[in-house]
């Protein structure tokens, strides 16, 4: 885990981040990683008041910058559940 002014992100976190990075819809969240739209949507949320970030483009720039995504990687890597529809 990464841990920033004292919030720890999991790779779960960091996971999610990476695919609102790729462009990734909710619906689309939710059928890779075989969850309801809902909970998807909360977990957005979760780091959007976590991170005190307005909307999906400020969460996803807010963890280039504080370098939870890797910089110089294009698409930002998804882990071993990534398919490309």
């Amino acid at each position: 885990m990464t841990a920033i002014r004292g919030v720890e992100v999991s790779a779960r976190d960091l996971l999610l981040v990476a695919m609102l990075a790729r462009g990734h819809t909710t619906d689309r969240v939710a059928r890779e990683l075989r969850l309801s739209r809902h909970t998807v949507g909360e977990e957005i949320s979760v780091l959007l008041g976590r991170f005190n970030c307005r909307n999906r483009a400020e969460l996803v720039a807010y963890c280039y910058v504080h370098r939870l995504l890797p910089i110089g990687i294009w698409p930002p890597p998804c882990g071993p559940r990534e398919r490309d529809v």
